[in-house]
This record gives structure tokens, sequence and C-alpha cells, in this order.
């Protein structure tokens, strides 16, 4: 009994300062709950002062973009003003060059014909100036000849001579004389010739520059042609929009300048929408990004924890089953006491019987024998009911040993399943892992597709977020035999959901306004995870301590447990139904809670 009663004390210290961790462990989850709801709630702030901040900026930078692009406007306008005026003193100063080399050309054609003239009257003085010379010279050898011919007649008539010498002297002074009339004839038309070709000369130069002109005239006149053409379809061109402007100025409805107005006004507002709305867009990104690589580190680290949990579970299992061999020989031990004592109060109660007639004898002498009948009676009826006990006791022994084994079995195979449980699902998350990264290299537009299906589904995200902690569940349901270790499981699979619940993609920073979750760091998740762990690996050392000794509640086989896991898909509470077992003592309290 002081055994007992120790073991029973130092349970009641152990729970008391499990409830006393769990408390503070409470405490402190609540204050970090409180302080992450603060934070989000300050970076939500955050997060629209930045928005805010960002569309003004963005608001300002077009307008100044606006102001930038009426300017350059401007600019182009006056660009295309001054490259008009500049073609238009470049078409004056063309057509005052033309009329410039017109005047020019004029002018050089009326030198040139004067300088034509003057050199052929100048050929025509040389040529008479010539002429006059030679005849001048032929005069004067004619006045020698003739001055010489009179000395020799006048010598001759001097001298005595014959009348037919003069005669013949006569006739050859008259044909001398027809001679250099001839040659007077010969010389003029000679000069005459000269002159003509001369003349004749200066008309084909005449006749060559009148040919130049004509030509220039001509080209003048082709240009001048040209020219009138293009005005011509100049002026069709101005008609038709000069007619065009007055239809227009005409046509009043067809104006439209409010319309025009509200157009524009709309334009820049929805160009002011889409300037936010970008900004949104690249901050959601952003928070998308990194969202995503926070959840594969987190898988990487929850595929890394489920192989050391897996390690651990093996280990903590061989601890358990030698715990529970060595409780089972300690009560094969005992109960070959008990049946030892057994055996020796049956002597005892046979010894008694056999004394018993006799010693009833003596009495029936002393006491006429109506005490020692009754007595008699009582102590039959109290061995019947003690063999009736006994029956029922044995019955529940082999009914508490059958479910043991059961219970046994279905650890062994809830063992198992467990193990591969977990490598598939560190297998899945590292499969997930890697799908998304290949999703990210080669298909990145799909991703962006995905997000709008996303969003629209987020809110089923936390049906899926419970389904995952059940998964989470059926993983971690190995039999409790306390009250207080299945609440701290509870509080385990609870910050298991929380770390579950961040798989599912989060809505935008405006939506979410009305839901606060909790997220865990990724340092804080390992400490915590790693904390929490050995928390409920001790907690199940101390379960497999406690599974034989008496009055304990332990929960029921692993059939029930997972009807109780298909139940907690439908609600958020996990229901325990316990099953009393009764240990191998012989004890009338245990007897009478088993009745």
């Amino acid at each position: 009994m002081e055994t007992d009663r120790d073991i029973i004390s130092r349970l009641q210290y152990q729970l008391k300062e499990a409830e006393e961790e769990r408390r503070k462990a409470a405490q402190y989850g609540l204050k970090l709950v409180e302080s992450e709801n603060l934070l989000q709630n300050r970076l939500d702030e955050l997060q629209n002062e930045m928005v805010t901040i960002t569309e003004n900026f963005e608001q300002e930078k077009y307008t100044l973009q606006r102001e930038v692009e009426l300017k350059n406007r401007m600019l182009g306008s006056l660009n295309l003003e001054c490259e008009a005026l500049k073609q238009q003193q470049n078409v004056h100063l063309d057509a005052l060059r033309r009329q410039l080399e017109t005047l020019h050309g004029q002018e050089i054609k009326e030198l040139k014909n004067k300088v034509e003239k003057l050199k052929s009257e100048l050929d025509e003085a040389l040529l008479s100036e010539k002429q006059l010379k030679h005849k001048v010279d032929h005069l004067k050898d004619v006045i020698a000849s003739k001055s010489e011919e009179l000395h020799i007649m006048s010598e001759r008539v001097q001298e005595t001579m014959s009348s037919e010498v003069l005669s013949l002297q006569l006739e050859l002074l008259s044909l001398e004389q027809g001679k250099t009339d001839l040659e007077d004839k010969l010389y003029e038309l000679q000069y005459s010739k000269e002159q003509l070709e001369l003349g004749n000369s200066n008309l084909t130069n005449r006749v060559a520059r009148l040919e130049e002109e004509k030509e220039e005239k001509e080209k003048d006149l082709i240009s001048f042609c040209n020219s009138l053409e293009e005005a011509r379809e100049m002026n069709r061109d101005l008609q038709v929009q000069l007619d065009h402007a007055l239809q227009q100025a005409q046509d009043f409805p067809s104006q439209g300048n409010s319309l025009f107005a509200e157009v524009e006004d709309r334009r820049v507002e929805m160009e002011r929408q889409l300037i936010s709305m970008k900004v949104k867009y690249q901050l959601l990104q952003k928070q998308h990004n990194f969202t995503r690589e926070q959840l594969q580190r987190v898988k990487l680290q929850m595929a890394t924890l489920l192989r050391m949990k897996g390690s651990q579970g093996e280990h903590d299992q061989l601890e358990r089953l030698q715990n529970m061999l060595q409780q089972k020989n300690g009560e094969i031990e005992e109960l070959l006491m008990k049946v030892k004592q057994l055996e020796k109060s049956m002597k005892v109660s046979e010894n008694s019987r056999e004394l018993k007639p006799s010693n009833a004898s003596e009495d029936a002498e002393f006491e006429n024998g109506y005490y020692v009948d009754l007595l008699q009676m009582k102590l039959e009826n109290s061995d019947k009911e003690k063999e009736n006990l006994k029956n029922e006791l044995s019955l529940q022994r082999m009914k508490a040993l059958f479910e043991s084994q059961r219970v046994l079995e279905m650890e062994r195979k809830l063992f198992v399943t467990e193990k591969q449980l977990e490598a598939c699902q560190s297998e899945n998350i590292n499969l997930r892992v890697l799908l998304d990264e290949l999703k990210i290299k080669y298909e990145p537009e799909e991703l962006t597709g995905q997000l709008i299906s996303l969003k629209k589904d987020a809110r089923h995200g936390f049906s899926d977020s419970f389904n995952i902690s059940n998964s989470l569940c059926e993983s971690s349901c190995l039999p409790f035999q306390n009250k207080e270790l299945a609440k701290e499981t509870k509080d385990d699979l609870k910050t298991t959901l929380q770390i579950k619940s961040m798989n599912v993609v989060p809505l935008p920073p405006i939506e979410q306004r009305g839901k606060k979750t909790v997220k865990i760091e990724e340092k804080d998740f390992d400490r915590t995870a790693i904390n929490k762990k050995t928390g409920n690996d001790a907690g199940l050392l101390q379960a497999t301590r406690l599974t034989s000794d008496p009055g304990l509640k332990i929960e029921e086989n692993h059939l029930g447990a997972t009807e109780d896991i298909s139940k907690h898909k439908k609600k958020t509470k996990k229901n325990v139904y316990p099953i009393t077992y009764v240990s191998s003592k012989q004890n009338l309290e245990n007897q009478c809670t088993q009745q």
C-alpha cells in the first residue's frame, strides 16, 4: 500500500508539473499569438501605407510624364512650325535666287550679244583697214610704175621715134591700163568675198546663240509648266480641305466637344486605376514569391522532421515494448505469488472446515446450536459468493489479456502503418518541392494562371488544411493512457494544423483584413517543433510506463480510432472513448468497478 501511495503521489506530482508546464506553454502561446496578431496588423498597416505611397508616387510620376509629354508635344509643334518657316524661307530664297539667276542670265546674254556685235564690227573694221592698206600699197605701186613710164616716155619723146613704135607703145599702155583695172576688180571681189565670209561667220555664231537661247527658254517653259501643275494640285488639296473644314464647321451635332472631354477624363481615370492595379499586382507577386519560398523551406523542414520522427519512433517503440515486457514479467511473478498464497489459504480453509463440525458439536451442547447453524450458513454463502467472484475475475482477466493482445497487435500494425505513412509523407513533400521548382523553371506562365484559380478556391483552403491535419492525426494516433497526455497531443496537433495551414495560398492583404492567421518563422519553427517533438516523445514514454498500472484508462482499438478520425473530418474536435482494463491484482474495489 505504501508503494502504491508513493506511486500515486509521484504521479500526482508529475501531473501537477505537467499541468503547470502546459499552463505556462498556453500562456506563452497566447502571448505569441497576440504578438503575432499585432505584428500582422502592423504589417497590414505598413503594407497599406506602402501601397498608398507607391500609388501616390506612381500618380505623380504619371502626371509628370503627362506634363513632359505635353511639353514634348509643344516642342514638337514648335519644331514643326520652325521647320515650316524654314521651308517657306527656303522656298522664298529659292525663288529670289531663281529671279536673280534669270536676271543675271539676261544681262549676261545682253552683254554677250553686245560683245559679239563689237567683235563683228571690229572684224569688219580690221578687214576694211586691211583692204584699204592693200589698196594704198597697190596705188603706190601703180603710181610708181606710172611715174617710171612717164619718165621713160618723156625720155623717148625726146628721142625720135617712129609712128609705129608710138602706136605700139600706146597699145601697150592701154593694155596695161586694162590689166590694172582687172586687178582692181579682182581685189574688190576678194575684198567683198572676205566681207561676206565674215558676215556669214557672224550669222552662224548668232544662229548658234539663238538656238542656245531657244533651248534655255524651252527648259524654263517646262519647269514653269511643272510648277504650275504642282500649284494646281496644291490648290485642289487646299480646296478639298477647306470644303471639309467648312462642312465640319456647319455640322454642329458631329462636333461632340463635351463627349470627347468625358472620354478623355475617363481615359485618364482608367490609366490611374491601371497604375494602382499594377502597383498592387507587383506587391502581390513579391508576396507570393516570398510565401512560395517560405513554403518550400517549411516543406523541406517537415520532411526532415518526419524522417527524424520515424527514427525516434522506432527507438520509442523499442523502449515501450521493453517496459511492457518488464511489466508483464512483474505481473507474472505477482500472479505466481498470489497462486501460492491462494494454495496456502485453500489448505487453511480445508483444515478449518474439518475442525468446524467438532467445534459445532461442542457449541451445540452449550448454546443449543442456533448461532452455530446461522454462522455456518453465512460462511457457506460467503464461500459461494467468493467462488463466483473468482470465476468472474478469471473471466475478466482472460478478457483483459485478450484485449491487451489485441491492442498489442493493433499497435504493431499501427506502428508499421505510421512508418509507411511518414515515409510516404516525406517522399510526397520532397516530390511537391521538386514539382514546384520544375514548374517555376519551365512553366512560369501557368503558375500565374493557377494563382487566379487558387484565389477563387481560397475559401475552401481551411477545409483542406483540416484534412491535412487529420492525416497528421492518423500519423500520430498512438494509444494514450492519460487525459493530460491526450490534451498535450491535441495542442501539438493544433500547432501542426497551423503549420499545415500555411500551405494554403494566402489571399491578398486587402482581402485578409478580417482574417488573422498565425505565421511561424523558420528558426522559431525549428525550435518549437523539436521541443514539442521531444515533449511528445517524453509523454509517450510516460504513457507506456503507465499502461499496466491499475485503474488507468486507455483508448479503444485502432478501428475505433479510424472511425473517430473519419468523424473528425466533419468536426473540429476529437472525441476519445476510453475503455477500462482490469489489472492482475485481486482488489475488491477493482472487482466492484468491473461489476
